[in-house]
């Protein structure tokens, strides 16, 4: 027999890692229209993605959620930090005296200044969420690699960052359940040892 029987809410971890991706996607959109000498690039913006990333794709960036810890926990809260990765892919030909490779690395490294600024704006301080649901961001590091799995000739470089955000997360209170009646008496009862108090149900 089922115990919970109102709507299991989505969760605001979750509602995070998609308003993470439709920030990014608004303000790159933004800065292209911006500086468009300078993000040339097609902003693609996914969240979850598994597949592998294509070279001709040039720009992919893909926010995930990796883990969390609460820290603070009472019956109707859990509060902690949960981490996301945002992974900058890129590629690039060969230009002029530039290889491939610093092509791809200067696109990255673009794209990574461009996400720090965007969610170290205190605009974005509770992330478009109600206030009490976000206690606070921070992007706590970034990491340059190249693609797993990547041809030396495909020149794909790959950034990952992880922004931690603290927030809460709810759930609803038992409301226990109703009890018609309860009736108790209680005698006193005399015996060698004294008078002896039972109760009778």
């Amino acid at each position: 027999m089922s115990l919970i029987n109102n709507i299991i809410p989505e969760q605001n971890f979750e509602k995070v890692r998609d308003i993470i991706g439709v920030i990014l996607k608004d303000e790159l959109e933004n800065q292209k229209a911006l500086q468009p000498s300078r993000f040339t690039e097609d902003i693609n913006i996914f969240t979850a993605r598994t597949t592998p990333f294509q070279q001709s794709e040039i720009l992919m960036i893909n926010v995930s959620c990796d883990n969390g810890n609460y820290t603070s926990i009472t019956q109707s809260n859990n509060q902690g930090g949960v981490n996301y990765n945002i992974d900058i892919f890129s590629s690039a030909k060969e230009s002029g005296s530039n290889n491939g490779g610093l092509n791809s690395a200067m696109i990255r490294d673009k794209y990574n200044g461009a996400i720090r600024y965007i969610l170290s704006s205190t605009k974005y301080n509770t992330l478009l969420l109600p206030l009490g649901a976000i206690m606070g961001t921070a992007i706590n590091s970034f990491e340059n690699f190249e693609v797993p799995n990547s041809l030396d000739t495909s020149f794909n470089q790959m950034c990952r960052i992880t922004f931690n955000v603290r927030m809460t997360e709810n759930q609803a209170l038992w409301d226990g359940v109703s009890v018609n009646g309860l009736n108790t008496t209680v005698k006193i009862d005399l015996t060698d040892k004294g008078y002896q108090l039972i109760k009778d149900f």
